[in-house]
């Protein structure tokens, strides 16, 4: 027993410790337990009272889904009220093909099916359509009802990335009459997207892309309209929570005349005809044959506020092709140089050498800067010499001394050239750091030339008024390659010659010979149909040129209307009594002496004008033609300009193409076939 004892001693102290360190682990577990209560019951109180309603927005995003849906744009109006651009509703089927993951051959095959279209049929229309990425490609339009409500009765078990919407598509009456000028609709870039004027524009939304279209966007677009509706988990439309009715744009009038519009437009594509069929008699480089005239411009101007009647394009394009998105094949032939292509409005986006209509700005130079005056003459030969070259008047013979009405009437070459290098070696004769001007090219600027003439129209080009400061301007820029193409040629060539000189510092020389091909519309001038009609419409309103335009007012859905007042830009450099000298001068240019005599020789109604033929060797020449009645007819009044591009002479092409316009606006006839004139400049 007394053995035993210190066993029992030494085991009472060891349970102690187990008790201890039970106690210890069961504390820990208590508190352990405690804190994870704590931080459930935290979570569950952040989740309930301080996140709660951002959770509660995230559920309710989850069961309503909002979509947007498309304003109409505002219609289009000619001036009197006809309608050229309105809207339709219809069903359109859409396809994204990025939302169908792996299921997308089976939703292709069963949606072509459905709409009665193959497979390859739908990838093609997919493939063509020209839309933002971020929309989804329409494939087929006016979708019957029926078809419609299944798609969307079976949009998450069958149509994943298959849309059915009532979108408004814009409709065209006349079909592609006055396209360049209405434009076309897009969607908008991303570049546009990056612009201040878009910045309320999401990815996708429509856009006017050209014409009228592009310049009045803001006006033309509505507001978009929303809706909401509730869906299931597998994306069931299950019905309307709330509906936003989209706004449609303001209507917008034109002072475009329908009537006058489809004259232009025929006589234009008539008269190319014509021309295509004329031989041209000239043998150089570029030249026999019949004449090519691929494209050309009409406008047609109020000369009393610049309002524009009529302009037209050739070749043209059809603006319902971009209903839903253009496809590819078209935009690929839009682009296709040997259409020549369409898209370009020739009378604002394209700019050329004028030829002889420009005349009446050297003639103007000369009469205020005292070179001419209505009493002198000057000589008429057949050829000009200077620096050691040669310039040739568009017919070889003498025609003996002029005054310079008479040199506008038959077109003298060789009484410009003269005037030109007057005012070249008097500008020259100036000492170096004294200030002097540029006569021709002063005269030019205040013609309106060398400057956008700010019309309300898209992709106004400003031409070219060339001068000392430009030429040097553009040898800085073009030098190395005049550098480059004098290597292509062999040494001792007129070229070789020529493209080295260019290349050398002599390039950026302002000559005489610069001066004089400018006197006559030749050389680096270029202008487009545009200035040509505004320049004349100031001569023929006495003065004023004014900004031109197409739109005359914005019509608002609230019934007010918002005029598009027309601006005066400018007052020709030129004394009344100056300008009445050369009205009189452009008057005998219809007259049967002039050199549209053969045209307008025996026309009712007096018709100042100024015919032009300008060359861009190697091509044909260029036909130009510009005409006002002196006079209103029944209280209306005219500038007329028809450019034909490789189409012979202006006499020969254009003036004709403004006859039949003036003898339709008149109501004069017209109905005889488009009659040749005779070859005169």
């Amino acid at each position: 027993m007394i053995a035993s004892l210190p066993v029992r001693t030494s085991q009472a102290p060891a349970s102690a410790a187990e008790a201890e360190s039970t106690r210890l682990r069961l504390t820990f577990l208590s508190l352990l337990v405690v804190s994870l209560f704590v931080l459930l019951f935290a979570r569950l109180w952040f989740l309930q009272v301080m996140a709660g309603e951002r959770y509660a927005e995230a559920a309710e995003g989850n069961a309503v889904r909002t979509i947007s849906l498309e304003a109409a744009r505002g219609r289009l109006f000619d001036r009197d009220g006809e309608l050229l651009v309105r809207n339709r509703y219809a069903q359109v089927v859409s396809i994204q093909p990025s939302e169908m993951g792996d299921q997308t051959e089976a939703v292709l095959a069963d949606l072509a099916d459905l709409l009665g279209l193959s497979v390859d049929e739908i990838k093609r229309r997919a493939g063509n359509s020209r839309v933002s990425p971020f929309r989804p490609k329409p494939i087929d339009f006016d979708v019957p009802d029926d078809i419609v409500f299944y798609i969307h009765e079976n949009a998450s078990t069958r149509y994943p990335g298959v849309y059915a919407e009532r979108l408004p598509l814009r409709e065209y009456p006349h079909g592609d009459l006055a396209a360049h000028l209405v434009g076309y609709t897009g969607q908008v870039s991303a570049e546009e997207l990056a612009l201040p004027e878009f910045e309320d524009y999401d990815p996708g939304d429509p856009i006017g892309w050209a014409g009228v279209e592009r310049t009045y966007e803001s006006a033309l677009r509505g507001v978009e309209g929303r809706r909401q509706v509730q869906v299931n988990a597998r994306g069931d439309v299950l019905g309307d929570v709330q509906m936003v009715e989209p706004e449609p744009g303001s209507d917008l009038r034109l002072t475009i005349d329908l009537q006058a519009q489809e004259l232009a437009e025929e006589a234009l594509a008539d008269g190319i005809g014509v021309a295509r069929r004329q031989h041209d008699t000239d043998d150089g480089v570029g030249r026999g044959g019949t004449f090519a005239a691929p494209a050309g411009a009409v406008v047609v101007m109020d000369p009393r506020d610049g309002a524009i009647v009529a302009m037209a394009s050739y070749p043209t394009y059809d603006p319902v092709r971009f209903v839903g998105g253009v496809g590819q094949d078209y935009w690929d032939y839009l682009g296709d140089p040997g259409n020549d292509f369409p898209l370009i409005n020739r009378a604002v986006a394209a700019s050329y050498p004028p030829g002889s209509v420009f005349k009446v700005v050297t003639a103007a130079a000369a009469l205020e800067y005292g070179y001419m005056n209505s009493a002198t003459q000057l000589p008429c030969p057949g050829t000009f010499e200077y620096n050691e070259s040669v310039y040739a008047n568009w017919t070889r013979r003498d025609s003996g001394p002029m005054d310079l009405a008479t040199a506008l009437e038959q077109s003298c070459d060789t009484v410009f050239y003269q005037l030109a290098q007057a005012m070249y070696e008097d500008e020259t004769a100036v000492p170096e750091g004294e200030p002097f001007v540029e006569r021709l090219s002063e005269e030019a600027r205040g013609w309106g030339f060398g400057q956008r003439t700010e019309v309300d129209l898209p992709g106004e080009r400003p031409g070219v008024v060339p001068g000392r400061v430009w030429r040097r301007e553009f040898w800085q820029n073009a030098r190395d390659q005049y550098c480059s193409q004098a290597q292509t040629y062999r040494s001792g060539t007129y070229e070789r010659q020529l493209f080295d000189e260019l290349c050398s510092p002599q390039g950026a020389a302002w000559r005489g010979g610069d001066a004089v091909n400018m006197s006559i519309g030749q050389g680096d001038v270029q202008t487009t149909p545009l200035q040509v009609a505004n320049a004349f419409a100031a001569i023929a309103n006495g003065g004023t040129l004014w900004s031109p335009h197409v739109g005359a007012e914005i019509l608002h859905r609230d019934g007010t209307a918002e005029p598009v007042e027309p601006e005066p830009v400018g007052t020709l450099p030129i004394t009344p009594e100056n300008l009445a000298y050369i009205e009189a001068g452009l008057v005998r240019v219809t007259q049967p002496q002039g050199t549209a005599g053969s045209v307008f020789g025996d026309f009712p109604v007096q018709i100042a004008g100024k015919t032009g033929t300008a060359e861009i060797k190697p091509k044909q020449p260029f036909a130009w033609f510009v005409g006002y009645n002196t006079e209103p007819v029944e209280g209306q009044e005219y500038v007329i300009v028809a450019m034909v591009e490789e189409g012979g002479g202006g006499s020969q092409t254009a003036a004709p193409i403004v006859r039949r316009i003036f003898e339709g606006l008149f109501g004069l006839g017209g109905d005889a076939p488009i009659t040749p004139g005779a070859v005169t400049d």
